[in-house]
């Protein structure tokens, strides 16, 4: 199973590099790539760069969000079988990634599944970040790119659950440290998340009366 982790990043340099090196360090797993997809924020883009990470990045030209951040990085590198949509506010569990993979092989075998991260504070049927094969991705028409930041991964879920192709890992611990959650940390990167978070919640239960579509 060859693997790329994406993380969209948009402020929080210093954080940033602090979550990479732990990605890194504890995954517990090779065949991976972790790929910085930088949200029009050179002062991350610098930061990265300067901490001679081992990872790829690249950038927008403008604020395309998180979702358009994810499909643009896909579509750059199309050589990984599973993709993992990650953030610059997790804090991993030790072999976050081993776990994940060796859950998604007892419950999906070679085929295609979405196996969910713990750490998110939801219940079994939600997880904010997931472990996903290209072809299931594919098959929903790729990133939620239609959401402008919330409830993409609540489609991705949801329609997995239906397809009977989704499942939760309790180990596989990637800890989301969001102020939803109860951290100190409402900075503007939020802020701009949240602005149209009424706006997704319409869609998403528009786009789930219509079969899905738009």
């Amino acid at each position: 199973m060859k693997i790329t982790a994406i993380m969209p990043c948009r402020g929080r340099a210093d954080q940033t590099i602090t979550n990479v090196r732990r990605l890194l360090s504890t995954a517990g797993y090779a065949e991976w790539q972790l790929i910085c997809m930088i949200d029009d924020d050179p002062i991350v883009d610098h930061a990265i760069m300067d901490a001679d990470l081992p990872v790829w990045r690249a950038t927008t030209p403008g604020r395309v969000g998180y979702w358009r951040c994810l499909k643009a990085a896909t579509e750059h590198w199309p050589e990984f079988s599973h993709l993992i949509n990650l953030a610059n506010d997790l804090i991993p569990g030790q072999h976050w990634l081993r776990r994940a993979v060796e859950a998604y092989r007892k419950q999906f075998g070679d085929g295609d599944g979405l196996l969910g991260f713990n750490g998110d504070s939801h219940e079994i049927g939600h997880s904010c970040h997931f472990l996903i094969s290209r072809e299931l991705l594919d098959r929903y028409g790729g990133w939620p790119v239609w959401y402008d930041h919330a409830y993409g991964d609540t489609e991705l879920c949801q329609r997995a659950i239906a397809d009977r192709c989704y499942a939760k890992a309790p180990w596989a611990l990637l800890f989301h440290n969001h102020y939803y959650f109860g951290a100190e940390n409402n900075d503007a990167v939020y802020q701009e998340g949240a602005r149209n978070v009424g706006q997704d919640a319409e869609l998403y239960e528009r786009r789930k009366r219509n079969g899905w579509q738009l």
